[in-house]
């Protein structure tokens, strides 16, 4: 990661702990925590959606699960 990336967050416990504040020092990011339940506001929410639309239009069945989300992401 850059240094001085700003890394967007919402208020997960596990974004708050000691373990994330380690590595928020390490590398000299900025954080930017979301209000909360404001999944609107998370651009992670959207790409998230997006692959999912996706999945959704390629899935056959539990077994080719994997195939197609390798196959979404290689379209990012």
């Amino acid at each position: 990661m850059p240094k001085n990336s700003l890394v967007v967050m919402d208020n997960a416990s596990f974004h708050k702990s000691e373990k994330t504040k380690e590595l928020v020092k390490k590398f000299s990011c900025r954080l930017l925590f979301l209000p909360p339940y404001s999944p609107d506001l998370n651009p992670i929410e959207k790409f998230w959606a997006s692959m999912k639309a996706k999945i959704k239009k390629i899935a056959d069945g539990i077994k080719s699960l994997s195939v197609c989300v390798e196959t979404v992401f290689q379209t990012i």
